[in-house]
């Protein structure tokens, strides 16, 4: 099985949306605690339609707490995944890139704090769920 990742974008089928910008060009404005499936399906999809837009500040460093899982399984697809939106009669597939570094915070402690205290790091945001 092929792995999404930056080198495979062009293979993909046409009628599932890829990044409309350069994903090697992006600066990281926000940080985000919990990289979970739930930021994943909303706020980095918020800051990926800002990439689009042309406002190519606004990627996401991710880190997790507590498990390196995701950071396993998106560091060899180059941070993208796709995202399905599904509807009574049609479902649409996404990638979004807006995701361009993952940390796992109790391994690279140091990292993490030097991107929270970036200046251009303008949000540091983070995911509350039942686990937290």
């Amino acid at each position: 099985m092929n792995r999404l990742s930056k080198a495979r974008l062009d293979a993909l089928p046409g009628d599932v949306a890829r990044p409309r910008y350069d994903l090697d060009a992006v600066g990281v404005g926000v940080v985000h605690l919990g990289v979970g499936a739930f930021h994943r399906a909303h706020q980095a999809v918020a800051f990926d339609d800002r990439l689009a837009a042309g406002e190519m500040d606004w990627a996401i460093c991710g880190a997790n707490l507590r498990s390196p899982e995701t950071q396993d399984a998106l560091q060899p697809q180059d941070g993208l995944y796709a995202l399905a939106v599904r509807g009574p009669r049609r479902e649409e597939l996404r990638v979004v890139g807006s995701l361009r570094e993952l940390l796992v915070a109790p391994a690279e402690p140091e990292r993490l704090l030097k991107a929270m205290s970036d200046p251009r790091a303008r949000i540091v945001s983070l995911t509350i769920t039942e686990k937290g």
